[in-house]
């Protein structure tokens, strides 16, 4: 038996049309599927994904533990932990590359008010110091994994839609 040359099976994968058009694949916050990684106390969000799902790491529960504080954005707004965030991002940005190439349209949820993954609002206001309830806000904007993360598939022409998961607005505690 002859095995095919390489010429003669890229020469088939050009001839076979891909059949994604029109797919989505949705890529998820971690604690969306995984609530045991989100902040003691917080309750878990009803999410329920349709479809091919990619469930993102968690970057707070694999840089700070389970054990963690609840933190604000501008606390996790430092050089180390975004290039952290960028080092957990690569391999995804790779694979939504060449899914995209083939078609399929990208979909980003994340958590509101997240300081890591949120999408539309994100948190501010706690500033350090010793533990204690802290007021803070949720504030428009981005969470540092998926300010990383967007920029990433930005850069790399890859086009997509956002939305987060979960109501916050006005003043929280930590």
């Amino acid at each position: 038996m002859m095995l095919p040359s390489r010429e003669g099976i890229q020469a088939r994968r050009r001839e076979e049309p891909t059949d994604y058009g029109g797919q989505e694949i949705v890529l998820v916050a971690h604690c969306l599927l995984n609530p045991m990684t989100r902040v003691k106390g917080l309750d878990p969000l009803a999410f329920s994904p349709a479809g091919p799902t990619i469930q993102l790491p968690c970057p707070e529960a694999l840089y700070l533990g389970l054990e963690r504080w609840a933190v604000t954005r501008n606390q996790l707004d430092v050089p180390q932990f975004r290039l952290f965030c960028r080092s957990l991002i690569v391999q995804y940005a790779d694979l939504l590359q060449m899914l995209a190439r083939e078609g399929i349209r990208v979909r980003i949820v994340g958590v509101a008010g997240s300081p890591s993954c949120g999408v539309v609002s994100t948190s501010s206001g706690y500033r350090g110091g010793r533990v204690e309830a802290c007021e803070h806000e949720h504030v428009p904007g981005r969470g540092i994994f998926m300010e990383e993360l967007l920029a990433e598939l930005e850069g790399r022409g890859i086009i997509f839609d956002c939305e987060e998961i979960g109501q916050k607005s006005g003043k929280q505690f930590l």
